[in-house]
């Protein structure tokens, strides 16, 4: 049996991390320039399937609205839910499947469990560690 000095061992052990790194860092393929590429669709952006006549399915999820634009005043209605993340989150899950973070509102009306209509400002100008949708300023709000 052969004796290995510490040096030895620590080289290979160098060698092999080294080469698994190198090996995670390997470049993908590119296509050549000049070769023609076609791109294809990814399973996010596939069509729906058709049914005979070529005319589409319906879609079954929900219709979701375009997302609003900053200090646009907005009537949404939905389910108040605390999130208990970086020491609590007030968010509403809008019925359209959207989820806003709360900024404000009556505490008596605005609060966990309770489904209310909300008339609520977007605020794209703010940042909040919850990180849970676009921040919904209350401008008012009344059980629903």
């Amino acid at each position: 049996m052969t004796t290995r000095t510490p040096l030895t061992h620590l080289l290979l052990t160098g060698a092999l991390l080294g080469g698994l790194l190198l090996t995670g860092c390997a470049p993908t393929e590119e296509p050549e320039v000049g070769s023609s590429v076609t791109p294809q669709p990814s399973a996010s952006a596939a069509m729906p399937p058709s049914s005979p006549g070529g005319k589409p399915k319906p879609s079954l999820s929900p219709q979701v609205p375009p997302p609003a634009k900053d200090g646009q005043v907005i009537s949404i209605t939905g389910r108040v839910e605390r999130v208990e993340l970086e020491g609590g989150c007030t968010v509403l899950r809008a019925d359209s499947g959207t989820t806003y973070q709360l900024m404000g509102g009556d505490p008596k009306i605005v609060k966990p469990g309770a489904t209310v209509q909300i008339q609520g400002r977007v605020r794209t100008d703010v940042m909040t560690i919850c990180q849970m949708g676009p921040v919904l300023e209350v401008v008012t709000a009344q059980p629903s």
